[in-house]
């Protein structure tokens, strides 16, 4: 079934096919236990209903989106500086992706032992650091992991992977929801987000025992240059010669701050229908049911017709997520919202890092990666300003907001970006 799904592209060497195959097994395997174990803790329904919980505000609840978005994207240039040279890049993909998965046992144990101990103006700011810790400490392993991704999967399987491991995760996740459900049901607070981060650490881990048996084949050595100047040189030329890299940074850069109002939607729903918070985990399996359909859809799409239909569809979900947030009038139809923001969610993760992947040679990615990353991170501060205007304004108006900037993000994608796959050699 699999070698019907992931094929062996026709030009692959008869003796590379045994690699091929035992690398797509292992990246399917390390893919669909991460993202049932992230499920279990999810920043779109877990953690903003968590922060919630421990008497944070509008403000603190929208950092949730911004911080992770940050930490997942802004080291990234960084982390590209430091990898340049490298030839190889399984050791730090290892070594960061274990430091990644043992943040979410040290928030276990704060969310056991300090909860209840330190006052809301101390413990409130500290699990947003924590929180914060997680996704920077993953891109880290991100950016060294998409390489070894790129190098072990060829161009044709991509996308299909990337949306096999999801669903097969998403799918995971779903009866996970309902786990989740029960524990924030019958475990009282803190408790049971102790048990959520800890079981999502123990998940997450057997992911860990797949990633290390991914075997990266060699490549040549690149040549040792000063690094600081070479790295802003480089992002200095791409970023003026490569019109259509430049124009897809812009609505990348508008789609990101869309997708902050995410912290929301969770929060919204329980407070507008008057809901226990033991309903983030039925959001939890609603994401990701939504999720299983989503990856198998648009990752055909994207190997198929190119990534950028899936970036179209990004931005379009993301616009239906937040207006159904606004006309919503029971928690049936509110519903919808997750399944659109759950597909605009697993679209970026399927086609976002290959779209680019494609704009570019194999010695420049890192770079090309790391500027998109660090150069839109700091965009999504809009969420705190979403977080201040929720009080003053309303949660209607950051919806209609966010519905607006995924939009010019849609209009930039379909009028003046490429498809970088039409252009390949």
């Amino acid at each position: 079934m699999l070698t019907r799904i992931l094929p062996t592209p026709p030009g692959i060497p008869p003796d590379q096919h045994a690699a091929l195959r035992m690398n797509i097994r292992m990246h399917l395997l390390d893919g669909s236990f991460y993202v049932l174990g992230m499920s279990i803790v999810s920043v779109q329904t877990i953690l903003p209903v968590f922060m919630k919980e421990l008497g944070g505000g509008p403000v603190a609840i929208g950092s949730i989106a911004v911080l992770w978005m940050i930490g997942q994207n802004f080291p990234s240039m960084f982390i590209a500086h430091y990898l340049g040279p490298r030839a190889q890049f399984r050791t730090p993909m290892v070594w960061w992706g274990l430091a990644h998965r043992v943040m979410l046992f040290v928030c276990a144990a704060a969310a056991f032992f300090l909860i209840g101990r330190l006052p809301q103006e101390i413990i409130v700011p500290l699990f947003l650091f924590l929180i914060f810790l997680i996704p920077v400490i993953g891109s880290l392993s991100g950016l060294p992991w998409f390489q070894v991704f790129t190098k072990t999967v060829p161009v044709q399987l991509r996308g299909r992977l990337m949306g096999v491991r999801q669903m097969l995760g998403s799918a995971s996740g779903a009866v996970g929801g309902m786990i989740v459900s029960a524990i924030l049901y019958a475990v009282a607070f803190p408790a049971n987000y102790a048990l959520l981060f800890l079981i999502g650490g123990v998940i997450t881990m057997i992911s860990f025992y797949f990633l290390v048996r991914i075997v990266e084949p060699d490549s040549r050595p690149v040549e040792q240059e000063p690094r600081t100047p070479k790295m802003l040189t480089d992002a200095r030329r791409i970023l003026s010669g490569n019109r259509n890299f430049r124009n897809f940074l812009i609505a990348d850069l508008f789609i990101l701050m869309s997708l902050t109002v995410g912290s929301f939607y969770s929060v919204h729903a329980l407070e507008r229908f008057s809901l226990p918070a033991s309903y983030a985990g039925t959001f939890t399996a609603v994401v990701m049911v939504s999720n299983i359909a989503a990856n198998i859809l648009f990752g055909i799409i994207g190997d198929t017709y190119g990534h950028r239909v899936n970036l179209l569809a990004f931005a379009l979900f993301s616009v239906l997520a937040s207006l159904f947030a606004i006309l919503s009038v029971n928690i049936l139809m509110y519903g919808i919202v997750f399944i659109f923001f759950a597909g605009a969610t697993q679209i970026q993760s399927i086609s976002r890092l290959a779209f680019i992947a494609e704009m570019c040679r194999e010695q420049e990615r890192p770079v090309y990666v790391g500027i998109v990353n660090t150069l839109t991170a700091p965009t999504v501060f809009i969420g705190l300003l979403f977080g201040w205007l929720v009080p003053i304004a309303g949660y209607t108006v950051i919806f209609l907001a966010a519905a607006l900037l995924a939009v010019i993000s849609f209009l930039i994608l379909y009028t003046v970006v490429n498809e970088p796959r039409k252009h390949l050699p």
